[in-house]
């Protein structure tokens, strides 16, 4: 268990360290790497004065360590491992949890409606195109990230996560790759960073 932690450790602060300091082959995700810094110190200056701070505290810095984790392994290898999506599941439904049953069980139902819909549109988007158009651990991470922001949050994530990705397509671009239109990168630690912030922020109208 501590030797795949610090396995993993190792290579998210290789990552992030790529991605900050702009060096092959972290350059495409840098606005990855600012962006979870950004919301970082958002949310802690956020929790400044905040007598309540302690749980909210906790419970970010359990989020954005896993998420620099998924950003990592899914930016390099291209898979987000089923550990971390339990992981990432656990942690959000122990926080519905915490804020009573009701939630809980709420939030329990609306994933398992976005994953039934983000699944429905996996499918069709192979039949249509045949090819995926969305891997199946990001179809899996979506409905794990419904557990900490709600069905609500989605819109927001999947805009955000959207619009870092083009910023990523548009840096491969100037780097001379050719891109089209089956061009395939790592969703994963797009999706991250909008689930970040949206819980960061709260759910933002569309």
């Amino acid at each position: 268990m501590m030797r795949s932690l610090r396995k993993t450790g190792d290579r998210t602060s290789r990552f992030f360290g790529e991605a900050l300091a702009w060096r092959s082959p972290g350059q495409p995700y840098v606005v990855v790497a600012w962006a979870l810094i950004a919301g970082a110190v958002w949310f802690a200056i956020g929790l400044a004065g905040d007598p309540g701070w302690a749980l909210p505290a906790i419970a970010g810095c359990y989020l954005v360590v896993l998420l620099a984790a998924i950003c990592a392994i899914d930016g390099r290898y291209g898979i987000i491992p089923d550990s971390m999506v339990l992981a990432l599941a656990a942690g959000g439904a122990l926080q519905a949890y915490l804020w009573g049953p009701a939630d809980f069980w709420w939030r329990g139902f609306e994933a398992a409606l976005v994953f039934a819909a983000a699944s429905l549109f996996r499918a069709g988007y192979r039949w249509l195109r045949g090819y995926d158009g969305l891997g199946f651990g990001d179809v899996k991470f979506v409905a794990a990230g419904t557990l900490w922001i709600g069905a609500e949050g989605i819109p927001g994530l999947l805009l955000i996560a959207v619009v870092s990705a083009l910023v990523s397509l548009l840096i491969l671009r100037a780097q001379g790759h050719d891109l089209h239109g089956k061009q395939a990168i790592s969703f994963g630690p797009h999706l991250a960073v909008g689930l970040w912030w949206i819980w960061v922020l709260g759910p933002q109208p569309i």
